[in-house]
């Protein structure tokens, strides 16, 4: 197509915070499947203080080349996703974005990412109530799975890249056998299934190699991980 000719599709800056792995990750890897040029600017939480007003109430948010700022993580996706032109961007996939954004499977990325003193600052529920919340969503998203290998079937969708994440998060944090077992050797193997294919993908792999091997704020469950727990994910099947 004409468009493809044009090098890579700009979509400006993604702002946030420096060291988390959180919600720029799925926008990060969704740019990088869709050959989609995003850059990055990094902000400590003095800095973030510093910047957030009426018009940037939260991150992250995508500086466009045009000035104009885009808000909402699910709207991110979906934006981004879009300009690549390669993933599927249906109901189905917002539905599954939202799920991805909001609690239970967003609270992952605090649990793994902030030290656990900071923890009631955000009103998080003890681990063993909140694998109680999660386990039925996982359980369902892998109903929702089917044949798989991709919720979308064979092409991969915007919001399975935030699942993706969510996934991930999950099982390298610090409730990871309780979750395991809350949902079950075989319900897990199929979102295992889908987390080692989707990790494979043109440009998401790539990214995956290339991202910080050391996140999260100093005395988390995160700073904590060896180089190699939370490069890779390995899992056994069955």
């Amino acid at each position: 197509s004409f468009a493809s000719k044009l090098g890579p599709k700009e979509a400006g800056t993604l702002v946030y915070f420096m060291g988390l792995q959180s919600r720029g990750e799925p926008c990060r890897m969704i740019a990088a499947y869709g050959g989609v040029d995003l850059k990055d600017k990094l902000l400590t939480f003095e800095e973030w203080g510093k910047l957030k007003s009426e018009k940037i109430p939260y991150l992250p948010y995508i500086e466009q080349p045009d000035g104009k700022i885009k808000l909402e993580t699910v709207e991110l996706c979906k934006h981004l996703a879009t300009l690549g032109g390669k993933m599927t961007v249906d109901e189905k996939q917002t539905e599954l974005c939202k799920t991805a954004n909001s609690h239970p499977m967003q609270t992952a990325d605090p649990y793994l990412n902030l030290p656990e003193e900071a923890w009631p600052n955000y009103k998080l529920p003890s681990l063993e109530d909140w694998v109680k919340q999660l386990a039925p969503v996982l359980k369902k998203l892998a109903g929702d799975l089917g044949d798989g290998p991709f919720f979308g079937g064979e092409t991969p969708g915007y919001g399975e890249a935030f699942i993706w994440h969510n996934i991930e998060n999950q099982m390298i944090g610090p409730a990871s056998a309780q979750i395991k077992e809350a949902v079950g050797a075989e319900d897990m193997k199929k979102l295992m299934a889908f987390h080692a294919k989707f990790k494979e993908l043109p440009g998401v792999k790539e990214y995956l190699a290339g991202r910080p091997k050391k996140f999260g704020a100093p005395g988390s469950f995160a700073s904590k991980l060896g180089p190699k727990e939370a490069g890779t994910l390995v899992y056994f099947m069955g």
